[in-house]
């Protein structure tokens, strides 16, 4: 039988909530049963089974985690300012439940988050708040992430190199991350086609990469103003919400629909796919540089 990680991956999100409905009935839960059916319940709008899953995780050692479940669908929605808060009592409960790990690696994504927001000022403090509890392998993965994502190749390259020389038969970072972030640069650098060649190396197991491959490519085709080959790629995160349920990228890929369809051409597609990323930001902070954007975009188009 198909188990619920595999319907969520294929979108089945029904399927997958009555798997875990029956497991929960016969009290073989886990945190990460919750986690799916918190993730289904905010794909499906279901506020009610978003918060039992939060009550679930309440008071438990691993609580943590159920904060950082609500910090990833702020930031899915566009709400960095309460992603924030979120995030910061991530930690807090992860360094009092003695998980310095845990509480690194969410700080060195917090890095990430801002990076996507266009608030690279303050990724170098995050990284260094991280560090600064444990410099582990994920923690130094997640950081390079983030300030390649900034084109800052002068921390992130020692960071890679770190990782490459610690873990040098990982497949995943050889296939997948590291050519992912040297893309990220690249294209800060204006180099779109090194870009692209670079992500050619991820297309087996990009699925796993929480849409970053697919977008990084979307926007370097945007640079080559190559609308269609854009928009194909941005269609692929949009087509598999199930890869990654609460990833930022997944609203972002509408505004690079969107930006497709005008070199394109396309303008009934563009303001479409506009509209589609403005209703599931309809909540979101004013002042994301991102929104700012779509919105002056959209306007162009009317």
């Amino acid at each position: 039988m198909i188990g619920k990680s595999a319907f969520i991956s294929l979108n089945r999100f029904d399927e997958a909530r009555h798997v875990i409905q029956k497991a929960l009935a016969q009290k073989l839960e886990s945190t990460p049963m919750h986690s799916h059916r918190y993730s289904i319940a905010f794909v499906q709008g279901d506020a009610g089974a978003m918060k039992r899953q939060i009550d679930w995780a309440t008071g438990r050692p691993d609580e943590y985690l159920a904060q950082a479940w609500q910090a990833e669908v702020a930031a899915c929605c566009g709400q960095l300012q309460k992603e924030r808060e979120f995030n910061q009592r991530t930690v807090e409960l992860a360094l009092q439940h003695e998980q310095k790990e845990a509480a690194a690696q969410f700080l060195a994504g917090q890095a990430v988050t801002e990076a996507v927001f266009g608030q690279s000022y303050q990724v170098g403090e995050l990284v260094a708040r991280a560090f600064g509890i444990l410099r582990s392998r994920a923690a130094v993965a997640i950081a390079a992430n983030a300030f390649s994502l900034c084109g800052d190749s002068a921390r992130a390259e020692p960071l890679m190199d770190e990782y490459s020389k610690r873990f040098p038969k990982n497949t995943f970072w050889n296939v997948v991350s590291a050519p992912l972030y040297r893309a990220q640069i690249a294209l800060h650098s204006g180099n779109a086609s090194q870009a692209v060649e670079l992500l050619e190396s991820a297309h087996r197991f990009e699925s796993a990469g929480n849409f970053a491959p697919q977008y990084v490519r979307g926007q370097a085709y945007l640079k080559l103003n190559k609308g269609a080959e854009a928009a194909a790629e941005f269609q692929k995160i949009l087509r598999h919400r199930g890869w990654s349920v609460r990833g930022v990228l997944y609203p972002l890929a509408y505004v690079g629909l969107a930006r497709g369809a005008v070199l394109q051409g396309d303008t009934a597609k563009a303001r479409k796919a506009y509209q589609d990323f403005f209703a599931l930001w309809k909540d979101a902070d004013p002042d994301i540089p991102i929104l700012i954007e779509a919105k002056k975009e959209y306007e162009k188009l009317k």
